[in-house]
């Protein structure tokens, strides 16, 4: 398996290929995720508050699928599945373009080539979406284990993009946890919160 930055979403068209800047690859938050897990998988004193000093530059791509694989050892078989219903996906795609009756024969054409160009694009970002849930999920059966209260971070977007993400998780543990999200500022410094609710 090879992780590599694809790229925003791309929406294809008979008409060209545009890129929604909103639907970021998820291959730009896996560091993030990977240093979380290396953060917080270890046994827990109660009562006891730890820190974890983040690294100034992004783990690389060996690193981080280590520590999401052992979390998570079916890792590889998902990214498989993934890929064959992307790779499904695709071929209907191309299908519905030949057989498409509303398309003049040109438009047909900047299609079909459109839908291929992106071909491995889309499989990259869909390994790399893979990849972040798997680490995302193994994050909240950390923090149920643990018993984790609070975890806090600096305010930078992709911080808070992979706490919204763990919240999700958190909600489809059994029982589910419920959890909260805080911005807060702290001697001149914007920081974000994730508060765990543990029901008692």
């Amino acid at each position: 398996m090879s992780l590599k930055y694809a790229g925003p979403k791309p929406l294809i068209s008979a008409h060209g290929v545009t890129f929604d800047l909103n639907k970021e690859d998820k291959f730009v938050y896996l560091s993030i995720v990977a240093e979380l897990i290396q953060a917080l998988n270890h046994e827990y004193e109660g009562g006891k508050c730890y820190t974890y000093l983040a690294s100034n530059k992004p783990l690389d791509i060996d690193r981080i699928l280590e520590l999401i694989r052992q979390n998570d050892p079916l890792l590889d078989q998902e990214v498989q599945d993934r890929q064959k219903i992307v790779e499904h996906d695709i071929a209907e795609e191309l299908e519905h373009a030949h057989s498409n009756k509303v398309l003049c024969e040109e438009e047909k054409e900047v299609l079909i080539k459109n839908i291929e160009l992106l071909r491995n694009y889309r499989i990259s970002r869909s390994i790399n979406k893979t990849v972040y849930y798997s680490g995302i999920t193994s994050l909240a059966h950390i923090i149920q284990k643990g018993h984790i209260d609070s975890i806090f971070a600096p305010m930078f977007p992709k911080f808070s993009h992979v706490f919204h993400s763990i919240q999700g998780a958190l909600v489809k543990l059994h029982p589910p946890i419920d959890s909260n999200i805080e911005i807060y500022e702290e001697n001149g410094h914007l920081s974000v919160r994730l508060d765990i609710l543990f029901r008692k």
